[in-house]
């Protein structure tokens, strides 16, 4: 659902073909343009709960700090930036302090950990953290654009020169993720700002959606002229009829140009700077 900020968000997620459960969480909150998106790893019990603790601690995390967000002038990018991010990292802390914390008393969860995508869409800008494979992209003009870059053993041969692209799609290594929620005692995120402009789309997911559907076809989908509701089920259609190997998670978020208080006035459309 939009809200007054301009944020039109919407979220789905499916357990897929071959799964027996649905490891994955998200949650959504338009009023504030923010996304969370989990992974879960570790199999058995453990994937699904490392999931949930990472999406609710930072949740709770956030929602006690967020207030503070709205100190800072819309027009002050130089504060706005490095407090959203911070407030995200922080956040992050906390939950794989939970999730390490919860496998290390529960013999039957050791070893369980989740990645993470969360972001906040405000004003012209989003700003997000990763944690692992699951990804953020931006779809601007027709174009989509990976922002992220994956925390997996492939990726990093890849970077070294030791494996090339089109092998990383069939190598074995391409799941081993080299950071995690609860994969340590600290986490380390990566984090990305880049800018939007209206009617631009930010979609977030799991390796259930890019292991199982190339760029070509996500670009295809987001290109459709129908609802954000609609280019998520399609996306999710589209990963079970490649054979749904894991659990499919999207989270789609569209940027509108909110008006502001002379637009409203005035009658005329707020344009970004």
């Amino acid at each position: 659902m939009p809200d007054v900020q301009g944020v039109e968000i919407c979220s789905l997620s499916d357990k897929g073909q071959s799964r027996p459960e649905n490891q994955d969480s998200i949650l959504v909150d338009s009023s504030n343009g923010l996304f969370i998106l989990a992974d879960g790893a570790g199999g058995g019990r453990g994937g699904a709960t490392a999931s949930r603790l990472t999406v609710d601690t930072m949740a709770g995390a956030l929602k006690s700090v967020y207030r503070k967000i709205r100190r800072y002038p819309l027009w002050n990018r130089d504060k706005r930036v490095p407090q959203l991010t911070g407030f995200l990292s922080i956040a992050a802390q906390a939950a794989n302090k939970v999730v390490v914390d919860q496998a290390s008393a529960t013999p039957n969860l050791a070893g369980m950990a989740s990645t993470l995508v969360a972001g906040v869409v405000d004003r012209h800008r989003c700003i997000t953290i990763t944690a692992g494979d699951s990804r953020i992209y931006h779809f601007h003009e027709g174009r989509l654009e990976q922002i992220s870059r994956d925390h997996s053993l492939s990726r990093s041969l890849i970077d070294q020169g030791f494996l090339s692209e089109q092998d990383s799609n069939v190598s074995k290594y391409r799941n081993v993720l080299t950071q995690a929620v609860g994969m340590q005692d600290k986490i380390e995120v990566s984090s990305y700002d880049f800018p939007l402009v209206e009617g631009d789309l930010v979609l977030a997911c799991s390796d259930g959606l890019t292991n199982m559907v190339s760029d070509q076809t996500i670009t295809a989908v987001l290109s459709a002229t129908n609802s954000l509701e609609e280019k998520a089920r399609l996306l999710i259609d589209k990963a079970n009829d490649a054979g749904g190997l894991d659990n499919i998670s999207v989270i789609l978020a569209r940027y509108n140009n909110p008006p502001t208080f002379f637009s409203r006035f005035l009658g005329l459309k707020y344009t970004t700077l």
